[in-house]
């Protein structure tokens, strides 16, 4: 096997050891010294989608104020800190939107811009790909993973009756066309191994359960003693922080596997985790699998996925969903909630209602400023992960007691290299196209497109 310590360390170059594959985060020994200056102003622009089901609470998300001069509302509080890091978007619309039912119709096209096909069968349609795999078509090539779509629940199949419409629908933002879903990964083990474990002819990684840095660790100590101490302490820092994912990872599978607090149905799951992962190898996923994560140690351990495979640049592009749409999710954790999340989003306008809706559109708010944290951490040539980055984060409803989609709820984190200037309310024309603010992600991540979906131009993010 060829070592990545040659004369010349190409900026793909990765640590290997046997059935691991871990990409490197940029250091300065891994550009010809000719390009460094060049590479620290040209980092890859990385592009994020966040999505949580069932809108906000009415009046409780849109700041006060526009321009600089804006106020966090009560939902994004949570955000303030992050002020100068954050674009808040406003009066976006979603006119494909329209008609339908009141869910399915707007959260499966909320990447595409286009018209969902009413259908109770798998014949689904929503107008076009999304705009993440629109991205991942132009770059995917260039890092080991075109994409990744990760979420915390499993397909749902089956026809809703109340609407007649299919709920494969609602678990589904990401597509690579009209026709094609990309169902999200929600076992972290499994996209964990996805994007640091190799398979090879002699050894099937998958029945070697040590950790990718033990495995990687030869190669990384001879990296070590050709690199400078800046770039050591940003290795160490990375594989640290891939060594800390893992083992937050087995220590949830172990809860699990313990019946810690879970459901007893749970066992007979746990049971078949290394069936299913082996279903996955040979491109037979069970959707099925149900494992029952603490949830908020689960969307914090998919989100420290989505950061390294950035970090890593493994992938340029990703999608993430906190929960289906229509999710049932029961929110109990949250004190003074209880009930499922859906339920509680048709408030009807009680009081006590509203007050758990907010909670919980405070808990999503919290889960996306940890993120922002954990990408402000990283440091990469004269900026931070998150200044390479645009992650949006948002809903496809607005009022979910009302199923509207115009002022729909949109934050955006990161500065697209320098394609974005943060620390603003931008409030567009009423009815603006949600469409243009995925033209000028487009633009601003360099594709060259002059519009996507139903857009009418761009937003001047810049």
């Amino acid at each position: 096997m060829p070592s990545i310590l040659s004369h010349s360390l190409p900026r793909r170059a990765v640590l290997r050891g046997l059935g691991a594959t871990v990409a490197l985060p940029f250091l300065e020994a891994l550009q010809p010294k000719r390009a460094l200056a060049a590479a620290a102003a040209a980092h890859p622009t990385r592009m994020g989608f966040l999505f949580f089901p069932n809108g906000v609470r009415p009046g409780h998300w849109k700041p006060e104020g526009e321009g600089r001069d804006f106020r966090f509302s009560p939902i994004l509080k949570p955000l303030e800190e992050h002020r100068g890091d954050l674009t808040v978007l406003s009066q976006l619309y979603h006119a494909n939107a329209s008609g339908g039912d009141g869910h399915y119709a707007k959260s499966a096209n909320w990447l595409t811009g286009g018209k969902v096909f009413r259908t109770t069968g798998h014949n689904v349609d929503v107008g076009g790909a999304s705009i993440d795999q629109y991205y991942a078509r132009k770059l995917g090539h260039l890092t080991k993973l075109p994409s990744l779509e990760l979420g915390t629940e499993p397909v749902r199949n089956g026809v809703d009756l109340v609407v007649n419409f299919t709920r494969l629908y609602g678990s589904h933002i990401s597509w690579r066309n009209a026709n094609t879903p990309l169902p999200c990964e929600i076992n972290p083990r499994l996209a964990f191994d996805r994007m640091f474990r190799s398979k090879t002819e002699d050894h099937d990684s998958l029945n070697d359960r040590r950790s990718v840095i033990d495995l990687v660790l030869d190669d990384a100590k001879s990296l070590r003693g050709r690199i400078s101490s800046d770039d050591q302490r940003k290795l160490d820092e990375y594989l640290e922080s891939v060594r800390s994912v893992e083992r937050r990872i087995e220590h949830d599978l172990q809860r699990v596997s313990t019946g810690e607090n879970l459901d007893p149905s749970v066992e007979q799951e746990v049971n078949r985790i290394e069936q299913r992962i082996e279903a996955m190898m040979s491109g037979q996923a069970d959707p099925g699998n149900q494992l029952r994560f603490d949830h908020g140690e689960h969307v914090r351990i998919m989100m420290d996925l989505m950061v390294l495979a950035f970090w890593s640049d493994t992938t340029r592009v990703s999608t993430f969903m906190f929960g289906n749409d229509v999710s049932q999710k029961n929110f109990a954790f949250l004190d003074g909630v209880d009930g499922n999340h859906h339920s509680i989003s048709h408030h009807e306008n009680h009081d006590e209602q509203l007050g758990k809706y907010e909670r919980i559109n405070r808990w999503h708010a919290e889960q996306f400023a940890y993120m922002i944290e954990r990408m402000k951490a990283i440091p990469e040539g004269d900026g931070t992960l998150l200044d390479h980055s645009m992650v949006m984060f948002g809903s496809s409803l607005n009022d979910g007691n009302r199923h509207s989609y115009d002022d729909l709820p949109l934050v955006l984190a990161g500065r697209g290299n320098g394609s974005v200037r943060p620390g603003r309310h931008v409030a567009s024309p009423e009815r603006t196209p949600l469409c243009n603010l995925y033209t000028s992600l487009l633009q601003g991540a360099g594709v060259e497109t002059e519009g996507f979906g139903d857009s009418t131009g761009g937003l001047g993010l810049a």
